[in-house]
């Protein structure tokens, strides 16, 4: 029976990782097929060059660290390191919750230290090159500091708390646990912004003056309230555009990289927001998050079996369940089954960025939004023709070229 479950646990990892490459290797081929007329305009010749070895270049360094993450992996499973770190962790501290603690750990600091290399190269010639990188290396270093602490606090705080309810609260495990992750993603709803984020950007109010009057101008045209609107500093790190809302009720608010007030027209800014705006209409980020809750259900539920199957553990040396080491298999296991999760949740999450724009080009920004398409695709070096599968399992928004031509079908 450990024999077999080992051959599985191993086969279930092998078996992800080569899905995963040859659905890579599936869009990369892709790249080369005729641009849709649409958005052919988006790159000249030469910028299309340029993004061709760009994404060249991406394909194979996340060949390299993928490939490399499995060969550590796997040589932890086969020389049974996994039981090592364990008795390192018991003799260190008689208390189970600091042992499992200790024991992810030693595992955690071989995936940051290995991480820091591939963060380095990524950020430091790929993203450098190609005139995206605008991190400094003294913000590189202070960034991985500040994140290697919120993981020991933030990630090392749901270890203790989860183990501490597997092994006190035995068959309520579940039901604790469920309401325990819930509240937690409630509370980083609401407060992301206004706790993490600042860690790591510098947020001001966006400054009187046009944008600002437009934007005030149509929320209340839609009956919607902004209370805040917030500018962020993502040009001391990267070149690339975003935008995005956080949070709901009295604690929603609008925050703009300042690279999108820089790159965009303020007609194409609000396009963007109106768009946002579609969003929350819609009730997509009550439903997203309802998503989030079956979601998380569902996981719980393998994470459990994993947890009440003592011969999962016992197949790669331990006397017994582990708890540290069920959660590293509980990810094994997540592997297959988020790509059937994966496939239903970007469905949705493309169906409402359909029903999002097609808000925006109801109150007059369609032309505005599809040349905000436009310049957000150009700027962050989006795929113009990502394969079909591709996008039906990995794609939370459809395609530019489909958004762009479903906006113009709408306004027919």
């Amino acid at each position: 029976m450990e024999t077999f479950i080992f051959v599985l646990i191993i086969t279930l990892i092998v078996g992800s990782f080569l899905f995963d490459l040859w659905l890579s290797i599936l869009n990369y081929k892709h790249r080369t097929q005729p641009i849709p007329e649409v958005v052919s305009d988006i790159y000249n010749k030469d910028e299309y060059g340029k993004w061709l070895n760009y994404t060249m270049e991406n394909y194979r360094f996340e060949l390299i660290t993928s490939s490399i993450s499995l060969s550590v992996m796997l040589i932890l499973l086969f020389t049974g390191a996994f039981p090592y770190f364990d008795e390192i962790s018991i003799n260190i501290s008689s208390n189970i919750h600091f042992q499992i603690l200790i024991f992810l750990g030693i595992i955690s600091f071989i995936n940051f230290f290995i991480g820091i290399f591939s963060s380095y190269y990524n950020h430091f010639s790929i993203e450098e090159r190609y005139g995206f990188n605008k991190t400094t290396k003294k913000t590189f270093i202070i960034d991985k500091i500040k994140g290697l602490v919120l993981t020991i606090v933030f990630g090392g705080g749901l270890v203790y708390l989860l183990s501490t309810l597997y092994y006190e609260v035995g068959s309520m495990f579940y039901l604790y646990a469920w309401l325990s992750i819930i509240s937690i993603m409630l509370f980083v709803s609401l407060f992301y912004v206004k706790l993490i984020v600042p860690i790591f950007n510098k947020l001001r109010p966006l400054e009187d003056g046009e944008l600002k009057d437009s934007i005030g101008s149509f929320a209340k045209e839609v009956g919607y309230e902004v209370k805040k609107v917030s500018v962020i500093d993502a040009s001391k790190r990267s070149t690339k555009l975003n935008a995005y809302f956080t949070g709901f009720g009295k604690f929603k608010q609008v925050v703009l990289y300042d690279t999108l007030i820089e790159k965009m027209s303020v007609e194409e800014i609000v396009a963007v927001l109106a768009h946002e705006i579609g969003h929350s209409k819609h009730k997509h980020i009550i439903i997203g998050m309802l998503q989030s809750i079956i979601v998380i259900s569902i996981y719980l539920g393998v994470l459990l079996f994993t947890l009440n199957s003592p011969e999962i553990s016992e197949a790669f040396g331990f006397t017994g369940t582990h708890f540290g080491f069920g959660l590293i298999i509980f990810s094994v296991l997540l592997s297959p089954i988020s790509i059937l999760l994966g496939a239903i949740t970007s469905w949705v999450s493309r169906k409402h960025e359909y029903q999002a724009d097609e808000f925006a080009r109801a109150h007059g920004y369609g032309f505005h939004l599809e040349s905000a398409l436009k310049v957000l695709t150009k700027e962050n070096f989006s795929n113009l023709i990502p394969h079909p599968l591709y996008v039906k399992l990995t794609y939370s928004h459809p395609p530019v070229n489909d958004r762009i031509n479903a906006i113009r079908k709408s306004g027919e």
